[in-house]
């Protein structure tokens, strides 16, 4: 129950934070676009000399729009077009992108502290080396993502899609990823202690070499999966789905194997 009500608290937070999403989007400042068209010098002027404004971009066409480096803490990014653009190494701390649409965009070292991607649509997006720590990713679309060596500890993913995303040496500790859709995700060496994995989709996933100490896998399918080498210690297996899942050399003290669903190899 304790898990159930985490996650309805989770998606009472994030309705709160797309309630004029909708309403509001096509409301963008013209001003700010204006501004920020002219380059990354003219735009850490205007921020200099506007500190307490929050850049008005929501529902904005900024599809191609090379804005590596710039400085877009807080701005308000809600339901914005940025569709291949280049956001390398850009200030997204606190930034809201609730429904914001980042297919393919370039987001290599940004940082996304705090930030509100939510139900966002981040198909083979680039975040890798990314900051994406308690960020708000629940129910965003990241299928195909590049999310390897991100920094996404204690961030939300809850009932996100992830279906072959790349997290290869990512930072997941204290995630929640209740009900996400993992399926052949690569998660090599993903660092996974105590994450909420409650009743995700996990099939045919590769966490070889994985830390999922403490980790949450209660009604989880793992079946097909690979955890070879994993450190799955003290972690909760009750009704996860194992049936094919590669347990070999996996660390396994603690956790109580005969709670899951088909386990072999162990």
């Amino acid at each position: 129950m304790a898990i159930e009500q985490d996650v309805t608290s989770d998606q009472d937070k994030t309705a709160a934070q797309t309630d004029h999403t909708e309403e509001d989007a096509a409301t963008a400042n013209q001003e700010h676009i204006a501004v920020l068209e002219q380059g990354s010098g003219v735009w850490r002027e205007w921020r200099k000399n506007n500190p307490y404004v929050i850049p008005e971009f929501r529902g904005a066409e900024l599809d191609k729009m090379d804005l590596g480096g710039m400085d877009l803490r807080d701005a308000d990014l809600r339901a914005a077009s940025l569709k291949l653009s280049n956001l390398r190494e850009a200030n997204l701390r606190n930034a809201n992108l609730a429904g914001a649409d980042l297919r393919e965009a370039d987001v290599r070292g940004t940082d996304l502290t705090d930030a509100v991607l939510l139900k966002a649509d981040l198909r083979s997006t680039d975040f890798r080396k990314s900051v994406l720590e308690t960020a708000n990713l629940s129910e965003a679309n990241l299928d195909g993502a590049y999310l390897d060596d991100v920094d996404l500890s204690d961030a939300d993913l809850s009932r996100a899609r992830l279906v072959n995303a790349g997290l290869k040496n990512a930072d997941l500790c204290g995630a929640k990823l209740a009900k996400a859709n993992l399926r052949k995700a690569d998660l090599r060496k993903a660092k996974l202690r105590k994450a909420n994995l409650h009743g995700a989709d996990l099939r045919k996933a590769n966490l070889h070499g994985a830390d999922l100490r403490k980790v949450n896998l209660s009604g989880a399918n793992l079946s097909g999966a690979n955890l070879r080498n994993s450190r799955l210690t003290k972690a909760n297996v009750s009704k996860a789905d194992m049936h094919g899942t590669d347990l070999r050399k996996a660390n396994l003290r603690g956790t109580d194997m005969k709670a899951a669903k088909g386990i072999k190899n162990t």
